[in-house]
């Protein structure tokens, strides 16, 4: 959900995802002069469905990391008193299905001495209801990842094993759901819609090894329902022979067997034995008549493992959408039948050819691979060429055609990309042009020394697949003009590789005009990449002073005690002029 309103020269944009919001701020310039900042309060107004009585509602001034060098009160700081000295804020506390009132207010004066008075009817206010999650139409689910390992160290400062955070106590489980988020309680509530006879579950997944979600399907048997899996089972090469390190096939087989699933799995073995059934997606069908018909689909980057619920940044995104299930039930049908790569991929051309170019139509669109060209990636680089903003968050190495249309882009475009590793640009040169173009804002997955970073690698490094050792930002998400009216959103398990298109087993979804299901993705990337950034930033001073010989512990960060904080936000053409305009709605 947005809302936008503008009042005296200053802009107020919000954008609501499920549980986590973006404010964008603009202020003409003639207001600008003696800005010290803003000071932003929040009102939680309650659930949309039962709002809460005036008295119950919680009122707060959010809070802010820095201060004004003459500002001595050690107690706790917000923006009441310490404003914030930028134009865009982002809100990760929020609950969904839930309204809030927000309020900003340019604050002028001088420390200690800010005005105007924070009186009721000062400044901008706008009320938002957050995104549904447990609406059909809005059913997205983010963990809450690597680059929450601060917060988890406050809420949980007693785990500081993998042992403690896996174990089978209060403890363990409050951790547990905590860094789930949601995502795992979702997958298991999806499985539960099958609830009799009269539904089925067809489930086809790369990495099928947590207990507790297999055991969901075993229910659901115990329940009346079919249930049939296809799971990956073949064997990565090493010098033309099976790769020992590679166990994701015996594990998976272990897994199934001893959740007594067996005899309703089909193992995707068929060659090439080094391509990777990479899909994680179920269909949910229901009995009409003799027939079995799809209803829904549960799809997106989570594998079925403790690191892909509690490590790697992943998304699960339930879509109740009769036509898009029955295309994913085709492809399962498919898979379940084990074929070949060549017969899968003349299968595929007939049940999902790429839309290009891309109709203007606002509806969604199922691809699957292996392919046996390249359209899913020249559809991938048209959309990010064509984008005035762009969000990508890629886990691997980009195919080289997208890495080239992020330098073939619209007058005052505005890249932001969220990459598990630098390489994921290509070459050391190719990073360098990348990093060196100024309309290119570039998130690299730096984590904290923690507890959550140990045992997080631990996860993905010893007991679960050997191609995600040292993974966090595992979600595969494209966002072209996301706060337009024309967003454009691809997501799945493909990544945007050739191995991807033409050789594994994987699906995208894409969405065009969908405004409420971009924000709740848009809302997430920022989230992860603001927190990211930051690190990012933090590493390659401290790193820059180590290597010039200077302190590595820097000067603490504190607020400018004049208006010069709003210099670069209003230089024409600038990367600070673009992000202002663009998260307020300002631009053209």
């Amino acid at each position: 959900m947005r809302v936008a309103t503008t009042q005296n020269g200053l802009t107020l944009r919000v954008i609501a995802g499920t549980t986590n919001i973006i404010l964008g701020i603009d202020l003409a310039e003639n207001r600008r002069q003696g800005c010290l900042g803003f000071s932003i309060q929040r009102v939680d107004l309650g659930p949309a469905a039962a709002p809460f009585a005036a008295a119950q509602q919680v009122s707060r001034w959010l809070p802010n990391l820095l201060r004004f060098p003459s500002d001595k009160d050690d107690s706790a700081i917000t923006t009441e008193r310490a404003p914030l000295q930028k134009f865009r804020w982002g809100d990760y506390t929020t609950a969904p299905a839930h309204r809030y009132r927000y309020r900003v207010v340019p604050r002028y004066g001088a420390p200690g001495k800010l005005t105007p008075d924070l009186t009721d009817d000062a400044g901008l206010a706008v009320e938002v209801t957050t995104e549904d999650n447990q609406a059909p139409g809005t059913a997205v689910f983010f963990n809450r990842a690597a680059a929450a390992s601060q917060a988890f160290e406050d809420h949980f400062p007693q785990i500081t094993t993998e042992d403690q955070l896996l174990g089978d106590t209060p403890l363990g489980q409050q951790a547990r759901k905590w860094l789930s988020r949601g995502l795992e309680e979702a997958l298991l509530a999806y499985l539960a819609q099958a609830k009799d006879g009269t539904f089925a579950l067809h489930a086809v997944v790369y990495e099928f090894q947590k207990p507790n979600l297999l055991a969901g399907l075993k229910a659901a048997i115990d329940r009346g329902a079919e249930v049939k899996v296809v799971y990956h089972h073949r064997q990565t090469q090493l010098h033309g022979a099976p790769n020992p390190a590679d166990k994701t096939a015996d594990k998976n087989a272990a897994a199934a067997h001893a959740a007594g699933l067996d005899a309703v799995c089909v193992q995707r073995s068929a060659d090439p034995q080094g391509a990777i059934m990479h899909n994680k997606f179920v269909v949910l069908l229901k009995k009409t008549g003799n027939d079995f018909v799809p209803q829904a689909v549960w799809t997106g980057s989570t594998n079925w493992t403790d690191g892909g619920i509690y490590g790697q940044l992943n998304v699960g995104h339930a879509v109740y959408d009769a036509d898009i299930a029955a295309t994913y039930e085709a492809n399962f049908q498919l898979l379940h039948a084990d074929p070949k790569a060549a017969d899968q991929k003349k299968a595929l051309a007939k049940l999902t050819p790429v839309p290009t170019p891309l109709p203007s139509t606002h509806r969604a669109w199922a691809i699957f691979s292996p392919q046996a060209n390249l359209d899913m990636i020249h559809l991938y680089a048209k959309i990010c060429s064509d984008a005035t903003t762009l969000m990508v968050c890629a886990p691997f190495e980009l195919h080289q055609e997208i890495r080239k249309s992020f330098l073939a882009r619209p007058q005052g475009a505005l890249h932001f990309l969220l990459l598990d590793q630098k390489k994921s640009l290509g070459s050391d040169e190719e990073v360098q042009v990348q990093q060196g173009d100024p309309r290119n804002t570039i998130s690299v997955a730096t984590t904290l020394s923690s507890a959550l970073h140990d045992f997080q690698g631990k996860l993905l490094e010893g007991k679960e697949s050997f191609l995600h050792a040292g993974i966090h930002i595992h979600s595969k998400i494209i966002l072209a003009d996301p706060f337009g009216s024309d967003p454009i959103l691809v997501t799945g398990s493909a990544n945007y590789s050739t191995n991807s298109t033409t050789s594994n087993d994987s699906n995208t979804l894409l969405f065009r005009g969908d405004t409420a299901v971009t924000d709740i993705y848009a809302t997430e990337f920022m989230r992860m990449f603001e927190h990211y950034h930051f690190r990012a930033s933090e590493a390659a001073a401290q790193a820059a002073a180590k290597k010039a010989g200077q302190p590595t512990d820097p000067e603490p960060l504190n607020l400018k005690e004049s208006d010069a904080w709003t210099t670069p936000y209003y230089v024409s053409g600038s990367l600070d002029e673009l992000d202002r305009r663009t998260f307020a709605g300002t631009v053209g």
